[in-house]
């Protein structure tokens, strides 16, 4: 039952939003969606507000297919490198601070660090490649859906 909750609250979360995109230029203003595949899969999404030029922070929810896991919420803050190593658009470049709560099974809080790069086939779907040992931002080879 939890896995179908979930796949239809991201079915219809993507559905809703899908008439909007948002480039990540600025880094803001974009939610971000993505799955993790493997061991730990889950599906996750953080919405970022940009605070200053390639800084940006974002409320964050992360709900897992399987495991003992059911939910963690946070929050992240990142500063993305594009500028700075002169990147193309179509690349992203991060690292950040994550803490989150993890809902379920045993709770605990966190507070993590994180790395990714994530590159854009449009400027709706691309793949992330993200690096960490947390529970809100746990790693892994996603697909980033820009709304």
């Amino acid at each position: 039952m939890k896995n179908i909750f979930t796949l239809l609250l991201a079915a219809g979360l993507f559905f809703a939003l899908a008439g909007n995109t948002y480039a990540q230029e600025n880094h803001g203003g974009a939610l971000n969606t993505f799955v993790k595949f493997g061991e730990d899969a889950s599906i996750a999404a953080h919405y970022e507000f940009q605070v200053a030029d390639n800084i940006t922070v974002s409320p964050e929810a992360r709900f897992w297919f399987s495991g003992e896991n059911d939910m963690a919420l946070g929050g992240r803050a990142d500063y993305y490198f594009d500028s700075l190593f002169g990147l193309p658009e179509k690349w992203d470049i991060w690292a950040g601070v994550d803490a989150g709560f993890l809902i379920g099974d045993g709770d605990s809080f966190t507070v993590n660090a994180h790395a990714g790069v994530e590159y854009r086939f449009t400027n709706a779907i691309g793949i992330i490649f993200e690096f960490a040992g947390g529970i809100t931002s746990s790693g892994g080879i996603g697909v980033a859906f820009h709304l």
